[in-house]
């Protein structure tokens, strides 16, 4: 019985635990579900909307919109109130979001309103509402076809577009006379660069502008058209008088297998600025590109009342399927404006020139592989000074010199590149007295007129023996796809070397170096990795680990060749 009766109080026992354990069970279930649906809520369905800010468009203006997204989310996206559809690209971020893509055609019954960009989704019951950025719409004045918008400002006129009664300009000039000329902005509206604007294309020997004033404490003329130049590459042309207006009399595109060409002929050689459409940045006081998507290259000639309006006929083989002209004014500055459609989504840069009064520009035309691409390599550092010592550049562990960690990378990348089939010109920097300036390593490179530029560098640590990782920087946004690409794949290889594991991807950033902005060329510096870390130096300096950072680099390089569609 005493037996009988433990055994009876044992069951009982472990029959009221189990109620205990589920009752405890439940109730954890209960009390987490709330943190559970809290830490659902908190998951974004919507992470990312392009454009950030508000942009200036014209009628007739296809522009892109990006969202990135749940994959699963139901997606409604608005421009100024109207529903754009949306295609899920292949691209997903890390996060497992996708980027959905649409675009929309700029009405020109939308001149002087402001598009307010939008997206909402619908996931698993949630929502959630994301305000992008907008476009603000300018009067298109005039297009190429001969059709007027009806502004006051312009006239069909023949065979030309011509601004009635614009401002005329006289007073002091200066002329360019460096092979190119940095252009800098007034500080009130640039974005806090400290160097020349990456999205000011420089301005090339003969251009002529009139002075506002200068130059001043810095060595720095301010001139009408907006921009700042250094009086290094300019001189005074003319203590005063006028120019005249501007007028563009002829447009005409030439091709051959490599390039495509411009020849605009011109009254005289007015200040001008290329830009690349569509270039999406982190914010409105970024330099830093979240998107680069070539489609159209934009030339807006100052002090211009008049610009060809006739047909431009696109030659075979050219980088271009379509033009179309305008006029504009802007701060008072007549403008005229060639836009020219890209057949292909690449853009690598262009050389400017002047024959008499014709400005020359030079653009290449896309490549799809590694084949026929022209590539300048820079090995960082190693030059004699004028004193005749070498530049070791930074001084690593064990005596490591990065001048020579370079040089030995920057061959043997010559040499994979050369086996891939580019031309490739490795700039004769190392153990040499001439290009100790990085300014003569740039003017080397422009004339060669490569598509790519690669500066070929190691970092180092004052402060810390652990730091480690690879980071790529560019500078003019059609630089962002080459410092992405060779940035992740020498990632990539790295973590498959031994002692590789610890390796870290620091990314690719903007910068200012001098070697980076140049504006006939994509530029690209990249630092392999930290020399002062022990481990890391071991592996950058490896024989073997050389010819994958070759190979890695190459990879990058054929990729971002490859991608233009």
């Amino acid at each position: 019985m005493q037996y009988s009766g433990s055994r009876a109080a044992w069951g009982y026992g472990r029959k009221l635990a189990q109620a205990l354990a589920i009752l405890t069970a439940v109730c954890l279930m209960v009390l987490s579900f709330p943190a559970r649906a809290a830490e659902a809520l908190m998951t974004p369905i919507i992470e990312d909307i392009s454009p950030k800010t508000t942009m200036t468009t014209i009628p007739g203006t296809v522009e892109t919109i990006e969202v990135l997204a749940s994959k699963d989310a139901s997606l409604t996206v608005t421009v100024g109130g109207v529903k754009i559809p949306m295609t899920r690209t292949s691209d997903k971020s890390d996060s497992g979001l996708y980027w959905y893509e649409g675009e929309y055609e700029i009405p020109s019954s939308t001149v002087g309103k402001t598009l307010a960009v939008s997206a909402s989704a619908t996931l698993d019951g949630r929502s959630q509402t994301r305000t992008g950025g907008a476009f603000t719409v300018a009067a298109l004045e005039n297009s190429y076809d001969g059709s007027s918008s009806g502004s006051d400002s312009g006239t069909v006129s023949g065979d030309m577009l011509v601004i009635n009664n614009a401002a005329s300009f006289s007073g002091k000039q200066i002329t360019v006379t460096d092979n190119y000329a940095d252009v800098f902005i007034p500080a009130e509206n640039d974005r806090n660069e400290d160097y020349a604007a990456p999205y000011y294309y420089q301005l090339p020997k003969g251009t002529i502008d009139y002075v506002t004033s200068g130059p001043d404490a810095n060595n720095i003329y301010w001139l009408k058209s907006g921009r700042k130049v250094s009086a290094n590459d300019v001189t005074v042309s003319a203590s005063s008088g006028s120019q005249g207006e501007n007028q563009i009399t002829g447009i005409s595109l030439s091709a051959d297998s490599e390039c495509t060409y411009l020849s605009v002929d011109e009254s005289w050689k007015v200040p001008f600025n290329i830009e690349v459409l569509d270039v999406t940045y982190a914010s409105s006081t970024s330099n830093t590109v979240t998107n680069f998507s070539p489609r159209v290259v934009r030339i807006t000639f100052d002090y211009t009342t008049g610009i060809y309006n006739g047909d431009v006929s696109i030659p075979k083989n050219s980088c271009f399927t379509d033009t179309k002209v305008y006029t504009q004014t802007t701060n008072g500055i007549p403008q005229c404006v060639i836009e020219l459609t890209l057949d292909k989504s690449a853009y690598y840069g262009a050389y400017a020139s002047y024959s008499g009064k014709t400005l020359k520009l030079k653009f290449y035309n896309p490549v799809s592989s590694l084949k026929g691409a022209r590539i300048v390599i820079d090995s960082g550092h190693g030059s004699y000074t004028s004193s005749g010592k070498e530049d070791p550049g930074a001084l690593g562990v064990n005596g490591t010199k990065e001048a020579y960690e370079n040089y030995r990378k920057a061959t043997a990348l010559r040499d994979e590149l050369e086996s891939r089939g580019a031309e490739v010109y490795l700039l004769p920097s190392y153990h040499t007295s001439n290009l100790y300036s990085l300014y003569d390593r740039v003017d080397a490179a422009i004339d060669w007129e490569p598509m790519v530029y690669i500066s070929v560098h190691h970092n180092s640590s004052a402060t810390s023996s652990t730091a480690r990782g690879i980071e790529v920087y560019y500078n003019n946004p059609w630089s962002v796809d080459v410092a992405k690409e060779t940035c992740n794949n020498i990632f990539y290889a790295y973590q498959k070397m031994d002692y590789g594991s610890g390796a870290v991807n620091r990314g690719y950033k903007f910068s200012e170096y001098a070697v980076t902005r140049v504006k006939q060329f994509a530029a690209v510096l990249i630092e392999y990795g930290f020399l002062t870390t022990p481990q890391e130096n071991t592996i950058l300096t490896n024989s073997t680990n050389i010819q994958r950072f070759a190979e890695a680099t190459a990879d990058g390089l054929e990729e971002y060749f490859s991608s233009a569609d």
